[in-house]
């Protein structure tokens, strides 16, 4: 019988660490804290008896002795990964990588669908906050996924679902008191963000808005806590319309401009490049592309 390693967790910690060479984004990545990934780190460290990184100017480097055990613990995730794979398949499952909101307000709805055309696959759901396609070995976390931007990522295949429009939204509240009537207005205005500024970047440069320097803006974590935020009158900001159909209708969001503004970005299905799709994650990504061709785009205000 093998040795038992009882330090697997902090074998994986390790393993994610030396392929991002950053603590934080490793975190990130593995959905933990920082002081967690450093003390997986520390761990390993003292049970081996040596160091494992360095720091530099330039962010972490392996020393020799991490570098040596960075080889086999890649090569021993790998094969350890292709037998779990094996097995899935053999099982019939799917692990789909999804956005939280996405889920709840389209795909939820659909699945009995999927249940009833393909009664034997196995879904597997892995949220993420919109990293799915910047993640190191993506193929690891999931056979394919949901993912919001433009659709520019080289290492997947990759489906547009539809083409989206956008709708500025805010609380009844926060135009009581923060008039929005044009959009330069809203220079003036706390932007809401989730991942990065580019959404709103594109928006204010389509509507020859000079973005003010420094303007009030906050990042958030993900698109539930965007939406809470808004309608808590924390700000404005930019949401897919049909994402925010129901709060519009009910009021307790508001557009504005009373209408929706073009984008590039959209939802897309990708798949990572590299890896023979099985049969099941074949039939997910033809049942969904088959939903999508159906319903051609969900509905949206003022649509």
């Amino acid at each position: 019988m093998a040795t038992w390693i009882r330090n697997i967790k902090s074998i994986q910690v390790f393993n994610a660490v030396s392929e991002i060479r950053n603590v934080t984004r490793a975190a990130q990545f593995l959905n933990t804290s920082q002081s967690s990934v450093s003390y997986h780190i520390k761990k390993l460290e003292t049970d081996l008896g040596y160091s494992l990184f360095r720091r530099t100017k330039q962010g972490l480097e392996l020393t020799q002795e991490g570098t040596v055990l960075a080889g086999h613990v890649e090569q021993g995730l790998s094969t350890i990964q292709t037998g779990l794979e094996r097995v899935a398949n053999q099982a019939g499952s799917v692990r789909v990588a999804l956005l939280p909101m996405f889920s709840s307000r389209w795909l939820s709805s659909r699945l009995g669908r999927l249940m009833e055309e393909h009664p034997d696959i196995q879904l597997s759901i892995h949220n993420h906050n919109n990293s799915f396609a910047h993640m190191p070995n993506p193929a690891s976390f999931a056979d394919l996924g949901i993912q919001w931007g433009r659709g520019n990522w080289a290492a997947f295949e990759v489906q547009r679902l539809w083409p989206e429009d956008l709708a500025v939204v805010c609380s009844p509240e926060y135009l009581e008191k923060n008039p929005i009537r044009e959009p330069a207005d809203l220079r003036h205005c706390t932007l809401l963000h989730v991942d990065d500024r580019r959404m709103w970047q594109e928006w204010l440069s389509m509507n020859k808005v000079p973005a003010p320097v420094p303007q009030s803006q906050m990042m958030l974590e993900d698109r539930h806590f965007q939406l809470s935020s808004t309608i808590n009158g924390l700000g404005v900001s930019l949401f897919a319309s049909w994402l925010v159909r129901e709060e519009l209708e009910s009021g307790v969001l508001v557009n504005p401009f009373g209408r929706n503004f073009g984008t590039s970005f959209a939802y897309h299905l990708i798949l990572p490049k590299g890896n023979a799709a099985s049969r099941p994650v074949r039939q997910f990504r033809d049942w969904m592309l088959q939903v999508r061709g159906d319903e051609e785009k969900p509905q949206s205000e003022n649509s």
